[in-house]
This record gives structure tokens, sequence and C-alpha cells, in this order.
């Protein structure tokens, strides 16, 4: 998942969001452009089991009127996208926010790409790949093929088919254990240059996969998924092979998901193998953080602090057919939403991915739609209010229940700030996707419920001050909030006034993106606003499991126990989909009702683009978009 700026748009870094930022490549280029005859993808609900499936296909220029399927596409230009928050780097593995992986998608590539259209994988860095069984023997051995039981179920001699052919019959008493899909091959792709004219091998990709691994690097997020992951071998300068320790049904997402860095950048003397802490403390702290190189589409030209991060088209690109068409991409880093509009209709900014509800919805005017397409998308994602478990009062259940009920109405907010732009959440899980359990009903605004819960939990106004105390403490907190977020601004306003209602007082400290991660990193707070961006289906371990709790990991809340420790867990090894979505079903409803967030909603992203950019997709996974499709036709080419 990635933390999503005023969201924490859950980083896994990786995947969460598809996997890493650099992992979720913009999508073939294949197609003619064209809005004419194409299907729209959409969400298509399954009235008898509840579950969403993504159909079809994704139109082109849906919403731009003035496209006619029939332009041409010319290389050149540029395109300006408003970010709402600067990020502090653009290193994928230790800076996970939203705004560091749109710049990350056109900078990095992983040794796969996952089609966000289709959700099939294909060859980037690596051209192609093998995907082997492990199985086990008691006598300490490990053979790779193609595994199945020679008999009904999981028991019985086991047959093993090799890649050179041959199949092996392993009897059933020497069988320790079967792991389907666990060990991967990578043939790479000959040819390829990082944006300074270095050539990418396989020590490249070793490198990256050690980086991540390190304990001293910054990356608890990421590193969370490659607990499993063996090693990274270098069978040739072009060949590589990792193998998981356990059965893992994102697997294939993680082993093939990662950025590669430039090893020459990052460790020219060999320190990461020498000393790994004097390697971490340099890679977190390295300078290239900030002006990064990659095999991407587009490669660093400058970053003006405050202001901007410009990119250009990579003429040395692989993959000519996906090489971007604008020579130049500008992320210009704008925080107020007025301004964004006011820059956007001024031609200082083309695109907004992320309107204000409100402003949405006003700019209707006749001039405005002849010159602009407004675009109403849904990715994965939810908004919350995260308690501190550690700190009383939000270590009792009856508290963080008595804030559900008590603090918001949250469909009310939604009708009248967000415009109805907006769905009420009771778990984690993408809304639109088949691991969300929507039988799990949200708790209703019932401020009078909310009072008796308090009371059950011995809070209750001993001095007559009008504040409810305990243990001679009032009940006083702090919300953190990333500063520069208007809607998040109203909602934390009207929580204050509902909760000092309910005899409750709550201020609201307002922090820059990377100060504000850094007090959720180190747990100093008592309530924060926040938000995660996920996949269509994702791993809980990088937010709900106890081990992500300290050490800078996602789990900020302090959430846990043996029991959701033991869903989570088992569900990483259950490749069966029914199977695996039964677990997320429970580990939704203890959720629910332990209340470690109050899942606020998922909105669709509201954008806003020139219409004179054509090529123009949304899709369903993050960030939604791929700039590097985009383009402005030649002239008489429409």
């Amino acid at each position: 998942m990635n933390w999503r700026a005023p969201c924490l748009t859950v980083a896994v870094i990786l995947l969460c969001s598809l996997l890493l930022s650099c992992s979720l490549n913009p999508a073939d280029r294949g197609a003619e452009p064209g809005a004419a005859g194409s299907t729209s993808l959409s969400l298509k609900k399954n009235r008898a089991d509840g579950e969403f499936q993504l159909i079809g296909k994704v139109k082109v220029d849906e919403f731009n009127d003035r496209a006619t399927g029939k332009e041409i596409p010319r290389d050149g230009g540029q395109l300006v996208i408003q970010v709402r928050a600067e990020p502090d780097s653009v290193n994928p593995y230790t800076d996970n926010s939203l705004y560091s992986d749109y710049v990350g998608g056109l900078l990095y590539n992983s040794l796969l790409r996952q089609d966000p259209e289709t959700f099939e994988w294909e060859g980037s860095l690596a051209e192609r790949w093998t995907e082997e069984d492990v199985v086990a023997t008691k006598d300490g051995k490990e053979r790779r093929g193609d595994a199945s039981y020679a008999g009904p179920g999981d028991t019985g001699d086991v047959l093993m088919r090799t890649a050179a052919g041959d199949t092996l019959r392993i009897g059933a008493g020497e069988v320790q254990e079967v792991r389907k899909g666990v060990a991967f091959t990578f043939y790479l792709r000959h040819g390829v240059k990082f944006h300074d004219g270095k050539p990418f091998t396989a020590a490249d990709v070793k490198f990256s996969f050690d980086t991540i691994k390190n304990e001293y690097v910054d990356a608890p997020s990421l590193r969370v998924y490659y607990n499993d992951l063996k090693n990274c071998e270098v069978l040739d300068p072009y060949t590589v092979r990792m193998t998981y320790l356990k059965q893992y049904w994102k697997a294939r997402e993680f082993a093939a998901g990662f950025a590669i860095l430039p090893k020459h950048i990052y460790d020219p003397d060999n320190l990461l193998e020498k000393d790994p802490q004097a390697f971490g403390k340099r890679f977190n702290e390295s300078e290239y953080n900030r002006k990064p190189v990659g095999t991407g589409q587009y490669k660093f030209d400058r970053w003006d602090t405050g202001n901007q991060i410009i990119l250009t088209r990579y003429e040395d690109y692989f993959d000519k057919p996906r090489r971007g068409h604008m020579d130049r991409i500008i992320f210009r880093f704008i925080t107020d939403d007025i301004a964004a509009i006011t820059a956007l209709k001024s031609g200082d900014v083309n695109f907004v991915p992320e309107a204000a509800g409100e402003l949405y919805d006003q700019e209707n005017s006749p001039e405005f739609l002849r010159k602009f397409a407004k675009a109403e998308y849904f990715l994965g994602s939810f908004r919350y209010v995260g308690w501190n478990m550690r700190r009383p009062p939000f270590n009792d259940v009856k508290v963080r229940q008595a804030m559900t009920y008590g603090a918001l109405d949250r469909q009310k907010f939604i009708d009248s700030v967000l415009h109805g732009h907006g769905i009420i959440v009771t778990g984690s899980e993408h809304y639109f996707g088949p691991g969300y359990d929507h039988s799990v009903l949200p708790y209703p605004f019932d401020p009078e419920k909310a009072k008796q819960l308090l009371l059950e939990a011995g809070w209750y106004d001993r001095d007559g001050d009008g504040l409810r105390d305990k243990d001679g403490k009032p009940f006083r907190f702090e919300m953190l909030m990333p500063s520069g977020f208007e809607a998040y601004r109203r909602r934390a306003a009207l929580m204050k006034e509902n909760l000092r209602k309910l005899g409750i007082d709550m201020t609201v400290r307002e922090l820059e993106w990377a100060t504000f991660l850094e007090s959720i990193y180190d747990r100093k707070f008592d309530a924060c606003s926040l938000g995660w961006g996920t996949p269509i289906e994702s791993d809980p371990y990088q937010i709900w499991h106890t081990s992500q709790s300290e050490n800078r990991g996602s789990n900020h809340v302090g959430f846990g126990t043996p029991e959701t420790d033991r869903l989570i867990e088992q569900s990483r090894l259950t490749i069966d989909d029914a199977a695996r979505r039964n677990l997320f079903s429970q580990l939704h409803r203890i959720q629910n009702e332990m209340q470690p967030y109050l899942f606020m909603y998922t909105e669709p992203n509201l954008g806003i683009y020139d219409k004179r950019y054509r090529g123009v997709k949304f899709y369903k996974v993050r960030p939604g978009w791929d700039l590097a499709e985009w383009y402005l036709p030649q002239e008489g080419g429409t």
C-alpha cells in the first residue's frame, strides 16, 4: 500500500498499490487512441455474493469531447501536473508517499510490469521468466519444478516435472513440504542502460534486492514483504533467481516488482557487503535520493525545492513503443486547492489529479468546459483517523467505539463537504475489490450511544468543568494532520465541535508532510488523519500485523492480537482465493469490533485536465493514469 499524502497511502511501497510505484508501470500503448467504440472499464457487482469484478477495457479520451479517435501523436511539448505536497525524496525504498510514487513511476522500472488494465504480467527489465514449485524433502534437499500430488488432496506421493522435462516421483514419506509458485528465474533484457548511460545487469538486481533486505536501510514498510524471500542468486550477468521460503499468494508481485536502482551510483565501493550499517546510513542520506538515476521512460532534470521537479524524455528507453511523447513532464508543488485551479486556468498547470469536491462541482461554466475535461475515477484508497492504541484513552476499545459513534456524521460530511463524492467504508481492503466484506456495515452516527460507551469506560465529568475525566485527567487529545488540505480542516472542525458536545477537547495541529510523517513513524501522536491507497486485493500484513507496530513500521496505531496475527499469517500462505478471502472477512469483522481506525470513506479522484492532451486513460489502479501515454496531436492530425 502506499501512503497517500493526506492519506498515508500506504506504502508497501510496493504493491500495495499494485507494487512499488515503479513496478506499476504504464499500460501498453498498443491500441489506437480514440474513444469511439471502446468499452469502459467498470466495476460490476454480483449481487449474489457481494463481490465486485473489474470488466472491460479502459476508454481512451473518454472525458475529452474534443477527441475524435483519429488524432496522430507527436513527440514534443510539456505536461505540468499539480502535486499537493512536496516529497522528501524520490527514492522508492525510503519514501513511500503518493507524490514520490508519481515521479518514481516514470523514473524506474522493475523486472516485470503488471498491466493496469488487464492485470496480466509481462516483461519489463526481464524479457521473460519462469516460475517453479519447490519440494523440500526430509533429507534437507530441495527440488524445483512443476509439482503435483499423485493422489487426491495434499497427501501422498509428489510428482515433480523438472525444467529438463524429467518426471520424478517423490514418496510421501520423503516429503517435508510442497511450496507452490515460489521459485522465479528472470532472464534480463540485454542493452538496457541507466539514464547516465551505464549498462543494466544482474549486479543491479542483486544490489537492489540486498539493499531492501538490509536492516539499516530506512525501508521497513517495503522490507516486510521480503522477509521470506531467501536470496537473489546471480546465475550469469543477465539471469537471476529468487526463491521464497514460504508459499505466498503475492510471491510474483514482490519478486518481480521492486524498483531496480544502479549499483554503480549507490555502492561503487561495495560498502553494502563490507559494512551494511555504514552503507545503510549512506544510502538513507544519499544525494541521489533527490537527483535519481533509473531506467524509466523519463530521466531526472532538476528539482527546484519548494516549486517543482522536472523530468525529460529518455531517448534511449529500451521499450520504444512505450517511450513517452512529452519532451518534459513537470511536477509542480501547489498545496492550496484554489491556487491549483487558478494555475490550471492560467495554463501554468495542465492536469490537477485531485481537485477538491466543491471546486470540481463549481467549475461548470461553458467557457471552462470548452477548455478542460473533468474525470471522476475511483482508485483503491480510503481515509481514516488512526488512534494511537498505546496511549490512554485510546487503549480502551469502548473509547474507540465511542469515537466512531460520536465524532463525525460521515454520511453528512460526504454529502455536504465532499458533495456526495464518497462511500463510507468499514475495513481496509479495496471497497470494489474481492477482499472487502460488504456485510460488515458502518456504525451509525449516534452520540447517545457514544455517551453510553464513554460512561462504561469510566469517562464522565467529575469536577463540573464540562470535560469528561478519569483518574484525575481530563479527556483531551491532539489530532495531527498534514497541512494544506481543506477537506481535512473542515472534517477536523466538525469533529472538534461534535466531541466538545460529548465533553471531549480535541486540538488540531497541522504539520508539513515530511515532518508529519516523522511524527507518525516515531509514534508521537494521539490521533492522526490519514489514508491508505490499496491494490485490488491487498496483503494486510504491512499495516495490521503486530510485528509492524515498532521500528517505524506501518502499523502506527499499534493494532493486533495473536488471533489477528494468525489470520494474517495464514492468509499469506493461502493461494486458494475463496479460502483467503474468508480469512480477510474474519479480520475485517475484528477490525470493525476493535476500531483501531475511525474508518471514514473511499472517494473518487476528481481530475481536471487540459483538453489539448490526447491519449488519456484513467485506470482503476494507482496512480490512475500513465503520463507517458499522453500526447499533443500533430497539427492537422485532428
